[in-house]
């Protein structure tokens, strides 16, 4: 088959769809993969080929990649002078089903979250709801609709299309015990696909054995960088019992003042190597993040912020996997305890450890590629 697949350069919308890539290449499949230019490393890697975006700065801002990435993948997707056999897209492009119409071919969707069904929306918090309509509003101008939407009535928007498309095929990327509403996605276009996480055959950041018990792994993630975060850490378990590593982000570690010697921060941290060893994860529960938690068997402090970080979080309390601290206003010392009552908390560990499990015996790559074989009829 000649697949397209599509995206937005964002990070925790890309990564998790790359294994995918990877295995239908290794099935024999041609994929073309339309993204911008600072993801060609990681698409040319998996076997596919990368097209970058027309008309799209080579060194984009933050605010470029908001606010042109839409319409640059809309337009270089249309720009292609081939024949495709299905176009894979993922939830935040919401225009990707109307640009498998446009193509004439059919399509299959990815979710780097939970999956939305119409009645788990009402059941969402107030503020995911709003969230999630205002950054449509700040993605998608006026403009921008009219070029992508022309001839569909009435628009849609990245609420309706998610709750209301029907591609042939959606591919959930989480363990099915962390979707909320579950009994609404039985159909058989829906399959839940943890992301394989690449853990590095050996260990290179750390000597390991060298550090003492428990480990803690702090860090908000690959797009927040706080600095409140990052001294609220240094001060709650600095002198302390817990070993910690703090990712610090874009924060220069230099600039946060002379380190306690329990506490190591730096501005990049091979994660997966890192939870592999870690006790203990201090996180703001992004949906990539706690994916690598749960396969690593890692227990949670969990420090929501914005979009479907409360959801996760609420998720995973539920579930007995973490102690959930607030995170406005934060204090290092609340931090501290809840770290210390999960390190000490054996049961939770234990379903730390049996989520892992879970996580394994769902990750089926090979039946992933047949089912989207099947959405082809081949």
């Amino acid at each position: 088959m000649r697949i397209l697949m599509v995206n937005l350069p964002f990070s925790g919308h890309t990564n998790p769809t790359l294994p995918l890539a990877a295995a239908l290449v290794r099935a024999g499949h041609a994929v073309t993969y339309v993204n911008a230019e600072e993801f060609r490393g990681r698409i040319e890697a998996t076997g596919a080929r990368f097209v970058p975006y027309r008309d799209y700065p080579a060194h984009p801002t933050e605010d470029d990649r908001k606010t042109r990435s839409f319409r640059a993948c809309w337009d270089t997707a249309l720009s292609l002078r081939e024949t495709f056999d299905l176009l894979i897209y993922e939830m935040f492009f919401y225009p990707g089903f109307f640009l498998a119409q446009r193509l004439g071919v059919p399509c299959v969707r990815q979710w780097s979250q939970a999956a939305w069904s119409v009645r788990g929306w009402r059941k969402r918090p107030l503020r995911f709801r709003l969230a999630a309509r205002l950054l449509d509003r700040a993605v998608m101008s006026a403009a921008d609709r009219r070029h992508i939407f022309s001839g569909w009535q009435p628009c849609p928007d990245l609420c309706s299309a998610n709750l209301y498309d029907r591609p042939a095929l959606n591919i959930v990327y989480l363990p099915e015990e962390m979707q909320d509403s579950r009994i609404d996605f039985l159909a058989e276009e829906w399959v839940f696909q943890p992301p394989e996480i690449a853990l590095p055959a050996a260990d290179s950041f750390l000597s390991w054995a060298t550090l003492k018990r428990p480990i803690v792994y702090a860090s908000l993630g690959s797009i927040m960088s706080d600095r409140g975060f990052c001294n609220q850490v240094v001060s709650g378990f600095g002198g302390g019992e817990m070993t910690v590593i703090l990712n610090t982000g874009r924060i220069e570690p230099a600039s946060l003042g002379r380190m306690p010697e329990n506490v190591r921060a730096y501005s990049f941290v091979p994660q997966a190597e890192v939870l592999r060893h870690a006790d203990v994860f201090l996180t703001h529960c992004g949906m990539g993040s706690v994916n690598e938690a749960l396969q690593c068997g890692v227990p949670m402090v969990m420090m929501p912020v914005m979009s479907d970080q409360p959801c996760n979080a609420a998720r995973l309390l539920e579930m007995g996997l973490g102690r959930r601290v607030r995170a406005i206003p934060m204090s290092g010392r609340t931090m501290y305890a809840a770290a210390m009552a999960v390190w000490q908390d054996s049961e939770m560990k234990q379903r730390a450890l049996a989520m892992q499990e879970s996580v394994r015996r769902q990750q089926d790559m090979d039946g992933l590629v047949r089912r989207i074989e099947e959405v082809c009829g081949k």
